[in-house]
């Protein structure tokens, strides 16, 4: 788990690029190495992020699923005489909070064209998206529940992280 965060890091630094050639690997192992000096990750004391190998290939294929969906829905309304845009924004409470959870349901829902993630609450857990094209606030609130329920099936999250107050302070 090491290199988990320097690997996406510089799997994203090349998706930017658009590109794999030895000046961007190598201008993204440094730009990521600076990065890392600079802000060091936060030490976790007993929290240990597991991965389900064949749960995340089924959170990858619906993602990018929902990616070639949402592009094909944008891209159709921009060439059409006539607008279907229909926006609105839908407050979806999390079932299974936790900050990975919060985290990774929030980028995703930023991937694709036509939703963007307004806000998130911690207390209640809510992630409030913005739909371009939203026809049914129900139908938008089962698809996020569907990323959720995909997303806390590929990872987890157990244990307590360094500094959590309810840890503080506590004496026997």
């Amino acid at each position: 788990m090491r290199f988990f965060l320097p690997g996406m890091l510089l799997g994203l630094w090349l998706l930017a690029w658009g590109e794999v050639s030895v000046g961007n690997i190598v201008s993204g192992i440094v730009l990521i190495a600076v990065l890392m000096l600079a802000f060091p990750t936060a030490r976790r004391v007993g929290a240990r992020v597991r991965v389900h190998p064949i749960a995340l290939l089924r959170l990858v294929g619906y993602v990018l699923a929902q990616l070639a969906v949402s592009n094909v829905l944008v891209a159709r309304e921009i060439v059409s005489r006539r607008s279907r845009v229909r926006t609105g924004v839908v407050g979806y409470r999390v079932e299974q909070p936790s900050d990975l959870t919060l985290t990774l349901m929030s980028n995703i829902i930023a991937l694709a064209p036509g939703t963007m993630t307004v806000d998130v609450t911690d207390d209640p857990p809510v992630i409030y998206v913005h739909f371009l094209l939203l026809s049914d606030v129900e139908t938008a609130r089962r698809t996020l529940r569907r990323l959720e329920r995909l997303v806390v099936g590929a990872v987890e999250t157990t244990g307590t992280s360094a500094g959590d107050p309810t840890e503080e302070g506590t004496e026997s």
